[in-house]
């Protein structure tokens, strides 16, 4: 067919060489679909085809859970080998009056506990540092090749205004999230372990403020950067909707005989770029989906665990201690809400350009 030779002849002239590249590093990390691929995609839009197996999807998902869940465990079984030490200690100390041998081994205990929630918080930090840095990298390899096929789609304007600002909203979002918001998190866990030594609340308020503050900043750079792409995309489509009407107006009426049949060539092509662009669009979005499935289940895996474990912990040790572990478990859900939100945000730009364009011509 005739669409399927100008999308074949334009899927050669572009370079997807990156794409393709860090596609299959999404499949090894997690695999959504059996092959990424833009022809892949294509064929399956136009034959009505399903991109992916849901079935299979959700028993990937579930295996990847219970694998993280079990790792997870190992660390709780050890903290809970310390709470009871400690409670032993206590113990002891009421029963024998020796409050000074039980007080330094109840503060060395809870060394113990903290060493090994630093040293697993910490890992998390490091997968949510990672995958922004990933999600990111994935973004400025897609925009170079989804912005020119939206101006070949006569979304001038838009490919011309969209560029800066989503490439600025990108760099500038990644930078915030990496530099700013994580790190927060990470230091108001670190509060919250240190409280944990004494038995008042000498840094529980600044922890909990920290973590507000990680989520207020996510929140409100979400709003700014989206709202401002959104509004340049509704503006710029308008104009460009303009533009490819009055050529294909231009086409019909002022080029005799063949003005109609080169009309609706223009059409057709704008189409082919069309349908292009929403393939590599949603490849980039099961990148970014298999990147962040992982670290997203493990720390909330490692949430649910520390949440257990402050449960389990109570009735054995200082009460200090129990709420510390609950209060990491609350901040590796902040962590994965941050970590959530930034996909949330690289998706919504790829949704955007996907949606410029397609519709101009037939405004």
């Amino acid at each position: 067919m005739e669409y399927e030779t100008i999308i074949r002849e334009q899927l050669k002239s572009m370079d997807m060489e990156e794409l393709n590249d860090i596609a299959s590093m999404s499949q090894e990390t997690f695999p959504i679909i059996d092959e990424v691929s833009v022809e892949g995609i294509i064929d399956n839009l136009l034959n009505g085809q399903p991109i992916f197996d849901s079935d299979k999807l959700l028993n990937n998902l579930f295996d990847l859970f219970i694998i993280e869940i079990r790792a997870a465990i190992v660390v709780a079984c050890e903290i809970l080998i310390v709470c009871i030490i400690i409670g032993l200690l206590n113990g002891m100390s009421n029963s024998f009056g020796d409050k000074t041998v039980s007080s330094l081994g109840t503060m060395i205990c809870s060394f113990v506990i903290i060493a090994l929630c630093i040293g697993t918080f910490y890992q998390t930090y490091e997968s949510c540092i990672e995958t922004i840095d990933i999600m990111t990298t994935t973004m400025e390899i897609l925009l170079p090749i989804m912005i020119p096929l939206l101006i070949s789609m006569g979304g001038l304007s838009s490919g011309t205004i969209m560029d800066p600002v989503i490439i600025g909203s990108v760099t500038g979002f990644s930078a915030i999230m990496q530099h700013l918001v994580v790190p927060l998190v990470f230091l108001s866990a670190i509060f919250i372990l240190l409280n944990s030594i004494t038995e008042k609340d000498y840094v529980k308020k600044l922890s909990v403020f920290l973590r507000k503050t990680a989520l207020f900043i996510t929140g409100l750079t979400i709003t700014i950067f989206s709202g401002i792409t959104a509004v340049q995309g509704i503006i710029t489509k308008s104009a460009d909707g303009l533009l490819i009407n009055t050529a294909r107006f231009s086409i019909d009426n002022f080029i005799p005989i063949i003005g109609g049949f080169a009309a609706d060539s223009l059409e057709l092509v704008i189409s082919c770029f069309g349908l292009i662009k929403s393939a590599v669009g949603v490849i980039g979005i099961i990148v970014i989906v298999s990147f962040i499935v992982l670290p997203i289940i493990k720390i909330l895996s490692i949430a649910v665990i520390y949440k257990l474990t402050a449960i389990a912990a109570e009735p054995i040790t200082n009460k200090s201690i129990s709420d510390s572990l609950n209060e990491i478990g609350t901040a590796a859900i902040t962590m994965t809400v941050v970590l959530a939100a930034s996909a949330l945000m690289f998706l919504v730009f790829i949704t955007i350009v996907m949606g410029m364009g397609g519709g101009a011509w037939k405004a």
